[in-house]
């Protein structure tokens, strides 16, 4: 190991917080000869004694600090920073001891090292800046635990208030950025700042660029996740959130539209626009050589730009000034593409009518059948889904040849598919209503519930590529194909009743699916409004309407339940026989209630057996019943 050098003298810079350090400074263990001088002092007599300055130690509040780096770089004299206590950041970025004797020895070495300086209009930084209003992060970054739940709780109150602004950049090779977000962070150019860390942005002192990070939330849950992956995550985030951008450079201009100036960390400013300028190997610091190895010096040419999930420069005039929406919201550039594919989807094609009529068929003969296999392959190739989220994409966006498209190649499809089933139902030679079909017939409001959820499914997996189109196939079928069929088997045997319960499961389902599907699009952003407010006020009511018949279906199912669990549980002895009910079941026929039970019994049952127990059971209801039983003996 090669012996320590130091250098042989030094001045020594303090104020008020650090003039108790002046006696161990001068009275160092390295026999290095430390003239010291109040800050004031130093700064006064800079032009006479600049000559004979070859190295300093300092250790001074920071709001001072831009102003003696400004000297150092202009009289070419190296430095060692000693930090007061209240600077926890520098002690660890720098040294990464609390002890002063340590902190001490690394100052006076005589192995400075060049590192870069930032210049912004004329003046040097060297602590991070904020253009813009980011609650928690910048100088929030740095207070103490106690004060920093304050800060949070202060910030909540701040998040209903953020808002985006235009911003315009211009970097080293004249490219100009012209973008929105609610602040641009000029970072410190260290690779230890909490941002660097996180969005691994490999920076560093001595490679000769400027970072600085573009922060464009579209909501104010996409602004939670983002702090949540800056204070919550422990590791490097493998990509950069949708909501964050950055770009490196020499150099930089920045314009904002509503900004004025830009607010450091150490509590100056500097009004906009703003030139951000690095200055190559302005500065010779005395520092560990763990600090040296977290900024390894580079030869950087080229600028890096990373801002593909940023509004561009049409975006940037539309949002400018408008309060971020809790839901995040985008614009037709962001999704052209998923645009286009739905106005596609809402135009008829013979693909469609062909794979409508497929569908319908394999559907009815899976009703036939009772085979709920062949009744999910049917769902598999059902294309009633596009033009039901072409339409919820519509509705939302207010577009009229989009709403108009996709209510008619609905309108055609539902045509052709009872069509197809009641010709098939016409033409085959036996009527029998299957297990299939009867579950279809009577709606109720867990029907609904899945239309819902289809509706949500379906909008979401339409919204991001990486998700199968499948999912959402298979959703929308289960709750439209097999009712579609079931009203045309209705038609077909000339049973109304199997008809309209049959259709009224299929009509709540597509509008409960539109429903879903709008306000899924509406969380996900693809609107900040709902446009056409008043064709979603209109499928609301029809949901309404519909749901009075699905809420008193639904009722009756309760009561069957309660009724044939009271039943089977209840003892009847009668005549002291014991007779057990195995099965029952609650029969609605208008205001006429009807009971069908089962009844198990080891002995036979006289005509007055029968009726007591008929009187056994119809004291346990309020309404009269008409009760039909079926006698099995137990051997």
């Amino acid at each position: 190991m090669s012996e320590l050098i130091y250098v042989r003298e030094s001045y020594f810079v303090y104020n008020d917080d650090s003039k108790e350090l002046i006696d161990i400074v001068e009275n160092n263990d390295f026999n290095v000869n430390i003239t010291s001088l109040y800050i004031d002092d130093f700064i006064d007599n800079i032009i006479s004694i600049g000559d004979e300055i070859t190295h300093v130690v300092v250790s001074i509040n920071e709001e001072k600090i831009p102003e003696f780096l400004a000297i150092a770089y202009r009289c070419n004299f190296s430095i060692g920073i000693l930090p007061l206590e209240s600077q926890k950041e520098q002690i660890k970025n720098i040294y990464g001891f609390n002890n002063i004797e340590k902190n001490l020895k690394i100052a006076l070495l005589n192995d400075s090292k060049a590192m870069d300086l930032v210049e912004v209009n004329g003046e040097l930084i060297y602590s991070q800046g904020v253009i813009g209003f980011v609650p928690l992060i910048g100088k929030n970054l740095k207070k103490t635990r106690s004060s920093f739940l304050r800060t949070i709780l202060y910030a909540i109150k701040k998040f209903f208030s953020i808002e985006l602004q235009k911003f315009e950049i211009v970097t080293e090779n004249g490219r100009i950025v012209t973008t929105a977000g609610s602040a641009i962070v000029v970072l410190n150019h260290t690779s230890s700042t909490l941002l660097s860390r996180v969005f691994n942005l490999k920076q560093s002192m001595r490679n000769s660029e400027i970072t600085i990070l573009i922060i464009s939330p579209f909501s104010i849950l996409e602004y939670i996740r983002l702090l949540s992956s800056i204070f919550f995550v422990k590791r490097e985030l493998r990509s950069l959130p949708e909501s964050v951008g950055y770009i490196k450079s020499k150099s930089f201009e920045i314009k904002a539209s509503k900004s004025k100036r830009v607010i450091f960390e150490v509590g100056t400013s500097i009004p906009l626009p703003a030139k951000f300028k690095i200055i190559p190997e302005a500065l010779k610091l005395s520092a560990s050589e763990e600090f040296w190895k977290n900024n390894e010096k580079t030869n950087t040419t080229k600028e890096t730009i990373k801002i593909t999930n940023l509004p561009d420069a049409n975006e940037a005039n539309k949002y400018m000034s408008k309060h971020i929406q809790f839901f995040k919201f985008a614009s037709e550039n962001r999704f052209k593409e998923l645009f286009q594919v739905l106005r596609q989807d809402a135009k008829i094609s013979m693909t469609f009518l062909s794979l409508m009529v497929l569908s319908t068929i394999l559907a009815s003969f899976g009703l036939f059948a009772n085979s709920a296999a062949v009744i999910i392959g049917a769902m598999l190739v059902a294309p009633l889904m596009t033009p039901i989220v072409s339409l919820a994409m519509g509705l939302l966006r207010g577009e009229e040849v989009l709403i108009r498209d996709s209510l008619f190649k609905i309108f055609i499809g539902v045509l052709l598919a009872i069509f197809a089933s009641s010709v098939l139902a016409y033409l085959l030679p036996y009527s029998e209503i299957t297990d299939e079909m009867k579950t279809r017939i009577n709606p109720t409001l867990l029907d609904l519930g899945i239309a819902v959820l289809s509706g949500i499914v379906a909008a979401y997996s339409k919204s991001f590529k990486e998700i199968s189109q499948n999912l959402a196939g298979v959703a929308i079928a289960v709750a439209l194909v097999p009712p579609l069929a079931v009203s045309g088997i209705g038609l077909g045997y000339q049973n109304l009743s199997i008809f309209m319960g049959s259709f009224l499961l299929f009509f709540t389902n597509l509008v409960g699916i539109i429903l879903a599907a709008v306000f899924t699009f509406q969380v996900l952003g693809f609107s900040n409004v709902v446009k056409s407010k008043k064709s979603i006020i209109f499928v609301v009511i029809l949901l309404i309407g519909v749901s009075y018949p699905l809420y008193v279906s639904y009722d009756k199912m309760i009561q069957r339940y309660y009724t044939s669990s009271m039943l089977k549980q209840h003892r009847f002895i009668v005549n002291n026989k014991y007779i057990k009910i195995t099965n029952a079941r609650l029969i609605f026929n208008g205001d006429i209630q009807m009971l069908n039970i089962e009844i198990g019994v080891r002995g036979s049952l006289s005509r007055k057996d029968l009726n007591e127990l008929k009187d056994d059971i119809q004291r346990l209801f309020n309404k009269k019943l008409f009760i039909t039983a079926e006698v099995k003996y137990i051997l």
